[in-house]
């Protein structure tokens, strides 16, 4: 009773950050679009900083910890890959990378009451099944990165808490491989302890530490075939994922 409690809580807070963030950065983006013509860089710095809030806020969120901080927007633009283990992974990892892109398979994304917040934001929905949506979305980050704009994507395309990756989709590693990006895996560890896939209840009352690691960028090389550039990065993924678990 005590967990529903909490998290209904954790979920109360998410909502009221995120609507006092879009109060802040629609006005702030008004200023900047009159003077600068872009707002989108603006509106996802408010927004960011209102996660980092969240996740400090969070009764069950421990210390965040960033390895190999070196390979954290060094490189831009970039691709960045990572496993996913819950619905905290999203926030986790936007609030950390600067001027991003992604995208989500969630519909409400794409309610037209939300307008072009969600893109606004930098998420573009794609929907599950739908090969034109595929393309559509993937142009439009290809139209991003050719502008300096990060990307981040779970290859998995699903949460998954397990000691074994689920097969890569091979999106991301297109999207590298055809603007000569590197790829930078990342790994996230601890967030399925707190809520993971099929469950909106906090798993655990107690704080829970965060371990987000960064890996070193990988490039396709000019002769590799997508498949043999996806296994390659995937076995590195792999070797620190069974690590977490061990």
């Amino acid at each position: 009773m005590f967990s529903k409690f909490i998290s209904g809580y954790i979920y109360g807070l998410f909502i009221f950050l995120m609507l006092l963030a879009l109060f802040t950065a629609g006005t702030f983006t008004i200023f900047v679009w009159l003077f600068r013509g872009d707002p989108r860089w603006s509106f996802q710095l408010v927004v960011r900083f209102h996660w980092r809030l969240f996740l400090k806020l969070s009764p069950v969120i421990g210390k965040i910890t960033i390895v190999n901080p070196h390979n954290l927007n060094s490189i831009k633009p970039a691709v960045y890959v990572a496993s996913h283990q819950s619905s905290i992974d999203f926030v986790l990892l936007g609030s950390i990378i600067e001027d991003f892109m992604t995208i989500s398979n969630h519909p409400i994304s794409d309610l037209p009451i939300f307008m072009r917040i969600p893109r606004l934001v930098g998420v573009y929905y794609m929907k599950k099944g739908d090969p034109n949506a595929a393309i559509t979305v993937f142009n439009r980050l290809s139209r991003g990165v050719q502008r300096g704009v990060n990307v981040f994507i779970f290859p998995e395309g699903t949460r998954n808490f397990s000691d074994t990756l689920l097969p890569f989709h091979k999106g991301a590693f297109r999207l590298a491989k055809d603007n000569a990006l590197p790829v930078i895996p990342v790994i996230i560890d601890g967030t399925g302890k707190i809520v993971t896939k099929g469950s909106n209840v906090a798993k655990t009352l107690e704080r829970t530490d965060i371990r987000v690691k960064f890996l070193d960028p990988v490039y396709a090389d000019k002769e590799e075939t997508l498949r043999s550039f996806i296994r390659r990065v995937r076995a590195v993924m792999q070797s620190e994922v069974s690590k977490c678990f061990s």
